[in-house]
């Protein structure tokens, strides 16, 4: 079963508006993106046509076991915590320059723009992003992760009218959701999947025209294999050890090709650094370890 014939049943499920019992785990309070993801996921399973998701089921195990830890600063995700200097002014900046309103609340920036988070984790970009007026989700194929992320946004009631959360996948989304986002955000997530030039493509349908993707994660280079892997697991401790393979790594050249194929346009490449002594980020020139990446999706010509 492959992609395409996947994307079909995704299209045909949502015309015919019916949820019923697609698989077992289907219940009368699931969305329509978790049922259809919870279906293909158990006809993968029973038919091993794994080879038409982007979910690596490895990684989203050993990113449940850790489910708990999401909101420690002083923990395993201390260094995405600190990740956020970074990253949330460049969403914000890069939304704001493709928003075609010039009406924008100091305080609620981001108010109107539709904001996704693929990979969200425990909401930890998520909430920053929600709290600028965004209105956003959070997808997940942790089942674990996605209730870590509800529960922390249960503590900020404000939060409610402009958060969601979704066990699901970015491909199964874009079968439900073509061209809704203004803003779509893989940050630490596509060296995590299993069928990167998928992941990619699913990301830009999700985007509308004149909206943006943004990407952070790592390069492939033997400089990166040093430092983000051998220096920041087993030395410096700063990732858990063995949450990364380098063969997972991606260079910003591919992205650039995968992108450019999907209607994208490249507007930023910038290298990012973090300090092991006090797990601050700063920007750099030198792209070869880690790295942001903002593109942002033509308009189509009217005539």
């Amino acid at each position: 079963m492959r992609f395409d014939r996947f994307h079909r049943f995704a299209r045909n499920f949502l015309h015919q508006n019916q949820l019923k019992t697609l698989t077992p785990l289907a219940n009368k309070n699931s969305s329509v993106s978790s049922v259809i993801f919870h279906h293909f996921r158990w006809l993968s399973a029973s038919t091993g046509a794994s080879n038409a998701s982007t979910v690596d089921e490895e990684e989203v195990e050993r990113f449940s076991r850790l489910a708990d830890n999401w909101w420690d600063e002083s923990g395993e995700f201390g260094a995405l915590h600190s990740m956020n200097d970074l990253r949330i002014p460049l969403i914000r900046d890069g939304l704001l320059s493709s928003s075609s309103s010039s009406d924008r609340s100091t305080s609620l920036p981001l108010k109107g723009l539709k904001v996704l988070d693929v990979g969200c984790g425990g909401g930890i970009l998520c909430e920053p992003l929600a709290r600028l007026g965004a209105d956003v989700t959070g997808v997940d194929a942790s089942e674990e992760n996605i209730k870590a992320a509800k529960l922390h946004a249960s503590y900020s009631p404000s939060l409610i009218e402009r958060l969601r959360y979704e066990c699901t996948t970015v491909e199964v989304l874009s079968a439900c959701e073509p061209e809704v986002y203004d803003g779509v955000v893989a940050s630490e997530v596509i060296e995590h999947v299993a069928n990167q030039p998928q992941f990619l493509k699913s990301c830009g349908d999700l985007v509308k025209p004149g909206g943006s993707i943004f990407l952070t994660t790592m390069n492939q280079t033997r400089l990166s294999y040093w430092l983000a892997i051998f220096a920041a697991e087993r030395i410096f401790r700063i990732v858990p050890e063995g949450i990364h393979d380098w063969n997972k790594f991606i260079s910003p050249d591919k992205i650039h090709h995968h992108l450019e194929r999907e209607n994208f346009k490249t507007v930023s490449v910038r290298g990012m650094t973090i300090n092991p002594l006090n797990f601050r980020w700063c920007w750099v020139e030198n792209t070869s370890v880690n790295y942001a990446m903002h593109a942002v999706k033509a308009i189509r010509e009217t005539r």
